[in-house]
């Protein structure tokens, strides 16, 4: 059971850490927190057989290095907007076309 844990943490860990590392860093937040809760069950077994927890140690580390290459991507990353003049000249055409459709509807006086 415990060697069990201690490759689905590993195994975890280093997918975290490869997700991290890659743009699409949000989604190392699955792995990150299940490497964390195998660490946590590895460690609750180790203390109970009172065996050495080094593996232990190694996952936490791994936890750690995805955890904090994930904020510091969303913290530091920028949204970079492309160039909007396009947009803003369809945003126009629309209002003029909107303001000529307004124009041409009648409007009935019986209400």
């Amino acid at each position: 059971m415990k060697k069990l844990f201690i490759i689905l943490g590993f195994l975890t860990a280093i997918v975290a850490v490869i997700l991290a590392v890659t743009p699409l860093s949000n989604l190392s937040v699955i792995p990150i927190s299940v490497a964390f809760i195998c660490g946590l069950i590895v460690l609750l077994i180790s203390k109970k057989k009172k065996a050495k927890t080094k593996t232990i140690q190694y996952i936490f580390l791994l936890v750690i290095i995805s955890l904090s290459l994930t904020i510091y991507k969303n913290v530091i990353q920028t949204t970079k907007v492309g160039n909007t003049e396009g947009l803003e000249e369809r945003d126009k055409e629309n209002l003029e076309d909107s303001r000529e459709v307004l124009r041409d509807v009648e409007f009935d006086e019986d209400f």
